[in-house]
Protein backbone atom coordinates (compact mmCIF):
# COMPACT_ATOMS: atom_id res chain seq x y z
CA UNK A 1 0.00 0.00 0.00
CA UNK A 2 1.14 3.73 -0.87
CA UNK A 3 -0.16 6.96 -0.34
CA UNK A 4 -0.68 8.91 -3.61
CA UNK A 5 0.00 12.45 -3.25
CA UNK A 6 0.34 15.83 -3.71
CA UNK A 7 3.94 15.79 -0.95
CA UNK A 8 4.16 20.22 -1.31
CA UNK A 9 0.11 20.63 -0.37
CA UNK A 10 0.53 17.62 2.36
CA UNK A 11 3.91 18.84 3.84
CA UNK A 12 2.04 22.41 3.72
CA UNK A 13 -0.92 20.89 5.66
CA UNK A 14 1.14 19.38 8.33
CA UNK A 15 3.19 22.13 8.92
CA UNK A 16 0.34 24.50 9.55
CA UNK A 17 -1.27 22.12 12.38
CA UNK A 18 2.26 21.58 13.79
CA UNK A 19 3.12 25.60 13.70
CA UNK A 20 -0.44 26.04 14.98
CA UNK A 21 0.62 23.60 18.04
CA UNK A 22 3.79 25.21 18.62
CA UNK A 23 2.28 28.84 18.32
CA UNK A 24 -0.45 27.93 21.15
CA UNK A 25 1.55 25.88 23.39
CA UNK A 26 3.22 27.47 26.14
CA UNK A 27 6.78 27.06 27.50
CA UNK A 28 7.32 23.71 29.17
CA UNK A 29 4.40 22.14 27.28
CA UNK A 30 4.32 19.74 24.42
CA UNK A 31 3.79 19.00 21.01
CA UNK A 32 3.66 15.22 19.77
CA UNK A 33 3.42 14.22 15.91
CA UNK A 34 2.51 10.47 15.17
CA UNK A 35 2.64 8.37 11.92
CA UNK A 36 0.15 5.43 11.76
CA UNK A 37 -1.33 2.90 8.99
CA UNK A 38 -4.70 1.40 9.16
CA UNK A 39 -5.62 -1.12 6.43
CA UNK A 40 -6.62 1.39 4.29
CA UNK A 41 -5.80 4.74 5.43
CA UNK A 42 -2.90 6.60 6.64
CA UNK A 43 -3.15 8.71 9.75
CA UNK A 44 -1.54 11.93 11.23
CA UNK A 45 -1.59 12.86 14.41
CA UNK A 46 -0.72 16.12 15.77
CA UNK A 47 -1.44 16.72 19.72
CA UNK A 48 -0.42 19.41 21.94
CA UNK A 49 -0.58 20.24 25.60
CA UNK A 50 -1.76 23.86 24.74
CA UNK A 51 -4.33 26.14 25.07
CA UNK A 52 -6.97 24.38 24.01
CA UNK A 53 -10.08 24.85 21.89
CA UNK A 54 -13.75 25.95 23.52
CA UNK A 55 -16.01 23.66 23.17
CA UNK A 56 -18.40 25.98 21.45
CA UNK A 57 -15.98 27.06 19.21
CA UNK A 58 -14.27 23.48 18.35
CA UNK A 59 -17.09 22.70 15.55
CA UNK A 60 -16.36 25.82 13.69
CA UNK A 61 -12.59 25.94 13.82
CA UNK A 62 -12.00 25.03 9.50
CA UNK A 63 -14.32 27.75 8.53
CA UNK A 64 -12.43 30.47 6.90
CA UNK A 65 -11.54 33.53 8.34
CA UNK A 66 -12.69 31.96 11.82
CA UNK A 67 -10.70 32.11 15.04
CA UNK A 68 -11.00 31.21 18.52
CA UNK A 69 -10.81 33.85 21.24
CA UNK A 70 -10.15 36.87 19.64
CA UNK A 71 -7.17 37.74 23.43
CA UNK A 72 -5.66 34.62 22.03
CA UNK A 73 -5.65 35.04 18.81
CA UNK A 74 -4.49 38.52 18.82
CA UNK A 75 -1.65 37.50 20.99
CA UNK A 76 -0.72 34.90 17.70
CA UNK A 77 -0.62 36.55 14.33
CA UNK A 78 -2.69 34.94 12.33
CA UNK A 79 -5.82 35.58 9.80
CA UNK A 80 -8.02 32.21 10.83
CA UNK A 81 -7.25 30.64 7.32
CA UNK A 82 -5.06 28.08 8.29
CA UNK A 83 -6.71 25.36 9.05
CA UNK A 84 -9.76 25.72 6.46
CA UNK A 85 -6.11 25.48 4.30
CA UNK A 86 -5.76 21.99 6.15
CA UNK A 87 -9.38 20.50 5.33
CA UNK A 88 -8.97 21.55 2.01
CA UNK A 89 -5.72 19.89 1.09
CA UNK A 90 -6.92 16.82 3.08
CA UNK A 91 -10.35 16.53 1.34
CA UNK A 92 -8.69 17.34 -2.10
CA UNK A 93 -6.80 14.00 -1.16
CA UNK A 94 -9.60 11.94 -0.15
CA UNK A 95 -8.95 12.06 3.43
CA UNK A 96 -10.74 13.73 6.68
CA UNK A 97 -9.47 16.24 9.30
CA UNK A 98 -10.95 16.41 13.21
CA UNK A 99 -10.10 18.36 16.05
CA UNK A 100 -10.94 16.99 19.45
CA UNK A 101 -9.71 19.22 22.67
CA UNK A 102 -10.73 18.56 26.18
CA UNK A 103 -11.39 22.66 26.48
CA UNK A 104 -9.20 25.62 27.88
CA UNK A 105 -6.23 25.08 28.79
CA UNK A 106 -6.10 21.40 28.14
CA UNK A 107 -4.82 21.05 24.76
CA UNK A 108 -6.07 19.69 21.26
CA UNK A 109 -5.51 16.99 18.80
CA UNK A 110 -6.18 16.82 15.53
CA UNK A 111 -6.43 13.42 13.52
CA UNK A 112 -5.70 13.66 9.49
CA UNK A 113 -6.86 10.36 7.59
CA UNK A 114 -5.44 9.46 4.13
CA UNK A 115 -6.71 7.11 1.78
CA UNK A 116 -4.01 4.71 1.01
CA UNK A 117 -3.70 2.67 -2.37
CA UNK A 118 -2.70 -0.93 -3.14
CA UNK A 119 0.39 -0.85 -4.96
CA UNK A 120 0.44 -3.32 -7.86
CA UNK A 121 3.96 -5.58 -8.24
CA UNK A 122 4.44 -3.70 -11.95
CA UNK A 123 4.56 -0.61 -10.25
CA UNK A 124 7.17 -2.17 -7.73
CA UNK A 125 11.04 -1.63 -7.42
CA UNK A 126 12.67 -4.69 -8.03
CA UNK A 127 14.48 -4.68 -4.58
CA UNK A 128 10.71 -4.23 -3.00
CA UNK A 129 8.75 -7.10 -1.23
CA UNK A 130 6.18 -7.03 0.59
CA UNK A 131 4.18 -3.71 1.36
CA UNK A 132 6.36 -0.27 0.63
CA UNK A 133 5.83 3.00 2.50
CA UNK A 134 7.45 5.76 0.97
CA UNK A 135 8.51 8.87 2.83
CA UNK A 136 10.12 11.51 1.13
CA UNK A 137 12.54 13.87 3.94
CA UNK A 138 13.01 17.22 3.39
CA UNK A 139 15.11 17.66 5.67
CA UNK A 140 18.24 16.15 3.75
CA UNK A 141 17.41 18.55 1.00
Amino acid sequence: MHLKADPQRLEQAIWNLLSNAVKFTPAGGRVSIEVGAESDHLTITVSDTGEGIAAETLPHIFERFRQGDARMTRAHAGLGIGLALVRHIVELHGGTVRAASGGRGLGTTFRVRLPRQPVHDAELPASAGGEVLWVRSYWDE
